[in-house]
């Protein structure tokens, strides 16, 4: 279970006392979620061993990702924009985990899975010139379709996910983890501990078959 867009401590620790196994932070300055990884590290660091703390970038040049990565306060990377598979490659040099995010249109996905030499893969609704926190879902069928060609890769469900509707998209997409921002915010980039409590809730109860 990955929350994403956390932009301040007490919001985090909500979301770990709620039950979240890794928490994104969006170093994206065209995101109404943008924290800078300067800023972010002066309470990242706090939260070492109690969650995943995972960086968004969108588009970077590595030296984005390597001053963030150099304040020692991530454990994961998550890359949009990004459709060269060398670049993803040269980002695993830093020794955290990749996940790469792909589009999912009417189509399918914008770029096959395999191409990118990681395991980690995530699958958001293909939205022009946003990425990511849109809230619009896509097929779930289609995710599952797309997971089942690519065995070999985990996949992680994000776009539109909600309290009201994860358990269902669980159930129908069968994916590796659930991803959401705007699902449990009261405001954009406003995390709500009630919404949190409720996803997690909603995810438990999927997976106990309820």
């Amino acid at each position: 279970m990955k929350l994403c867009g956390f932009t301040e401590l007490s919001s985090a620790r909500a979301a770990i006392e709620a039950g979240a196994d890794a928490i994104g932070l969006n170093f994206w300055p065209g995101s109404k979620r943008f924290v800078a990884p300067g800023e972010a590290a002066s309470w990242l660091g706090t939260l070492a061993g109690q969650v995943c703390r995972v960086g968004l970038f969108v588009k970077p040049a590595m030296e984005e990702i390597e001053v963030a990565v150099d304040l020692g306060v991530l454990d994961a990377l998550q890359l949009h924009g990004v459709p060269d598979p060398a670049f993803v490659r040269e980002a695993g040099m830093f020794g955290l985990p990749v996940i790469q995010a792909i589009g999912v249109g009417e189509e399918g996905p914008l770029v096959s899975p395999s191409a990118f030499p990681t395991p980690w893969i995530l699958l958001d609704t293909h939205v022009p010139g946003a990425f990511g926190g849109t809230g619009q879902t896509f097929s779930w069928a289609r995710f599952s379709e797309i997971a089942r060609a690519h065995p070999d890769q985990r996949f992680l469900l994000a776009g539109g996910l909600t309290p009201g509707n994860v358990a269902e998209a669980i159930r129908a997409a069968r994916p590796h983890a659930v991803d959401t921002a705007s699902g449990v915010e009261s405001g954009p980039g406003i995390k709500d501990p009630d919404r949190m409590r409720a996803f997690m809730a909603a995810v438990r109860g999927a997976g106990n078959g309820n």
